[in-house]
């Protein structure tokens, strides 16, 4: 299925964590929001490099109320009206929608369950994260939680190894030097939109051991407890977006607004 052009995945989850779990072969794993996918909309050459990575996985809710207002036989100003239907769907048909368009992989999810097969196997692990200069609050924030990243992870998978970069540039040679010279396997990019996808996009064909790379957002700050995910219930009902925005409502309404109607529209319009 494709939204804007990028064309996303159809998966089974049991069987894709498998193969994630055997690479065979170099394997580049992209989770798009709405943020990203409306990025690519209006960038031809970031739409270019984000179809150049080999899975491209839902992972926000509300695709899957896209994917049947695309397909919607009806004129715009109908299929604008169903879209209480569409969302209703999310609930009461999840099981005949993951057969249809492939299921739904949360990448928070999928990084847990590869660190947890890491550690269990002694396996070697890559994490790249963005070089944060000092600035507001949020900024040296992350400055504090990049100094303890590290050591935290290896207390919690003690049995894993990791290797932990944080990407300057000018330092981008001597790093993919330093990881060709180690046995790890997995790469993960905790960095930012367009960044992580362009950074991996550039070094993966210069990586010799890396079978898998995967980009994963603010994963490690929900594994590492630097932020808190959502209750169950609002996993389990697929409503974590709404959680992020009653606890942080000055940072997530943006963001909401822009994957919730700017996004919907967009999609109504390009029908």
């Amino acid at each position: 299925m494709e939204i804007f052009g990028v064309r996303l995945s159809k998966l089974d989850k049991a069987k894709f964590l498998d193969k994630l779990k055997n690479p065979s072969e170099q394997m580049k794993v992209f989770t798009p929001n709405p943020e990203i996918l409306l990025t690519a909309k209006n960038d031809k050459s970031f739409l270019e490099i984000l179809n150049n990575w080999d899975y491209l996985i839902p992972d926000w809710i509300w695709i899957y109320a896209w994917f049947q207002i695309l397909e919607s036989k009806f004129p715009k100003l109908i299929t604008f009206l169903m879209i209480p239907f569409y969302g209703l769907k999310l609930f009461t048909s999840r099981k005949s929608l993951y057969e249809k368009y492939g299921q739904r992989i949360c990448g928070s999810d999928l990084t847990k369950e590869l660190i947890v097969y890491a550690n269990e196997k002694n396996l070697w692990v890559t994490i790249i994260d963005k070089y944060q200069a000092p600035g507001n609050k949020w900024d040296n924030l992350k400055i504090e939680r990049q100094k303890i990243t590290l050591g935290l992870l290896k207390q919690k998978y003690p049995n894993a190894n990791f290797h932990y970069y944080i990407l300057k540039k000018w330092e981008e040679e001597n790093i993919i030097k330093n990881i060709n010279e180690t046995d790890d396997i997995y790469l993960f990019s905790t960095e930012w939109l367009k960044n992580q996808e362009i950074t991996i996009n550039n070094i993966m064909p210069k990586l010799e051991k890396i079978k898998v790379a995967i980009w994963v957002g603010w994963s490690f700050d929900m594994i590492l407890g630097f932020k808190k995910r959502a209750p169950k219930l609002f996993v389990n009902l697929w409503l974590e977006w709404l959680w992020r925005l009653i606890i942080n409502p000055s940072r997530m309404i943006k963001r909401i607004w822009k994957a919730l109607p700017v996004f919907l529209w967009e999609v109504i319009k390009s029908k």
